[in-house]
C-alpha cells in the first residue's frame, strides 16, 4: 500500500512561529519558542527565539524524535518530526514525519502589551441589537481612514480620524479576548463594545463584542482612584481580525524576546 501523502505546507510555512518540544518522560515537556527560516515538502529549519537553546534540545543527537506545533485562527496542530542536523547552536533541520494532531479549540496565545483600547457599555444587551451595532461600526471603520498612531514610552498611542487621542493601557490579550484595567467595574455577563487599535502597517482598528467572565476591584493601592481588573472574551468578531490580533501577537513576542536577548549579551570589552 502506498504510503499517504501529507501537505504539511497547509500547516506549515516559513517566517511562521512555532514551538519545538522535547519529551523528556511522560509528564515533563520541555518547550522553545522558534520561527520556521525555510520549508519545503516535509523539511523545515528551525531557528530558536530569545536566549541559548535548552539543554533539553541542543543535547539531542540527529535522528532524535522531537514534535513541532503551530497555531492558527482556530486552534492548535502538532506533529512528530526527526532531527536531521544540528546546523548551529539555535538552528535545527527537521524532517516531519506522521499525521498532523488538530485540535480544534479556542486556546489562544496571551502576551503582555501596552495597546489603546477603548471599551463602552451599551444599554441594548441583546445579541441583535449588539450584532446590529457592530456591523454599523465595521461599515463606519471601511469607510474612514486609519488611525495615526505614534511610539511612546509606554506604548503605541492613536488619533482617530476624528482627533480623539487615546493612550496606551497595559493589557493581557489573545485571539480569544483581554484582560484589561478598568475605572469602574461592569457586571459579569455584561456585553461590551471593544476597539483595539493595532501598530500595522497601514494602523488597524479591531471592532468586537465581549462578554464579562471576571471584573475585581484592586485593593490595598496608593492611589484613591479604583481599578478593576477586567477579563473579557470575544463573542462576535471577524476571523480575519483574531487572525491579525494573533499575528501581530506572534511578532510582538519575537521582538520581545530579542529585547530580552540583547540586553543578556555581554558588554564588549
Amino acid at each position: 500500500m502506498a504510503k499517504k501523502r501529507i501537505n504539511y505546507e497547509h500547516y506549515f510555512k516559513q517566517d511562521q512561529q512555532v514551538k519545538v518540544s522535547v519529551r523528556l518522560s511522560t509528564n515533563l515537556l520541555r518547550e522553545s519558542n522558534g520561527e520556521i527560516t525555510s520549508f519545503s515538502e516535509n523539511r523545515a529549519r528551525v531557528e530558536l527565539l530569545g536566549g541559548d537553546a535548552p539543554k533539553a534540545l541542543s543535547s539531542q543527537k540527529p535522528g532524535s524524535r522531537i514534535s513541532i506545533s503551530g497555531w492558527s485562527g482556530w486552534g492548535f496542530y502538532c506533529c512528530d518530526a526527526i532531527l536531521v542536523e544540528i546546523v548551529s547552536p539555535k538552528e535545527f533541520d527537521l524532517r516531519l514525519e506522521g499525521e498532523v494532531e488538530e485540535i480544534q479549540r479556542r486556546e489562544y496565545f496571551r502576551l503582555d502589551v501596552s495597546l489603546p483600547v477603548t471599551v463602552t457599555n451599551p444599554p441594548q444587551q441583546t445579541i441583535a441589537a449588539l450584532t446590529e451595532q457592530w456591523d454599523k461600526k465595521k461599515n463606519s471603520l471601511q469607510d474612514a481612514p486609519p488611525p495615526e498612531m505614534f511610539a511612546t514610552a509606554r506604548g503605541y498611542r492613536a488619533i482617530t480620524a476624528g482627533k480623539t487621542d487615546i493612550p496606551p493601557q497595559e493589557i493581557n490579550l489573545s485571539g480569544g479576548g483581554l484582560r484589561l484595567r478598568m475605572p469602574s467595574a461592569l457586571d459579569l455577563g455584561a456585553r461590551v463594545h471593544v476597539d483595539i487599535f493595532l501598530p500595522l502597517a497601514p494602523p488597524r482598528i479591531i471592532s468586537a463584542v465581549a462578554e464579562v467572565l471576571r471584573c475585581n476591584e484592586v485593593r490595598l493601592r496608593v492611589e484613591k482612584a479604583p481599578i478593576f481588573i477586567t477579563a473579557l472574551k470575544f463573542i462576535l468578531i471577524e476571523e480575519k481580525d483574531r487572525d491579525a490580533i494573533i499575528a501581530y501577537l506572534f511578532s510582538e513576542q519575537r521582538v520581545q524576546l530579542q529585547m530580552e536577548s540583547n540586553r543578556e549579551l555581554p558588554s564588549p570589552l
